[in-house]
């Protein structure tokens, strides 16, 4: 990949994670099963992804794949921070 198309990819997990962010917000204050179930997915792609990319941009010798590593990091401490709060709602502990 070129730099343009990881730049573009790292805006669009940016937006992605924006997106994911706003629906565990929502699943957090009102119970809403579908906007969890999403949050959920919205993170373990971002995580999951993020770290592919980042992977393959430092390969290839790109300057951007810290940068995904850096939201792999970020990404994971609030999806993290976001399963605690689930826990703790459904009184799992």
């Amino acid at each position: 990949m070129d730099t343009r198309n990881s730049l573009i990819n790292f805006g669009i997990f940016v937006l992605l994670f924006a997106f994911t962010f706003v629906f565990c917000l929502h699943a957090l204050s009102v119970p809403s099963t579908l906007y969890g179930v999403l949050a959920i997915i919205g993170f373990v792609v971002c995580i999951s992804m993020s770290i592919f990319n980042g992977y393959t941009g430092g390969k290839n010798g790109e300057a951007i794949a810290p940068w995904f590593y850096t939201y792999t990091v970020i990404a994971s401490i609030i999806f993290v921070w976001y399963l605690t709060r689930c826990g703790t709602s459904f009184g799992w502990w």
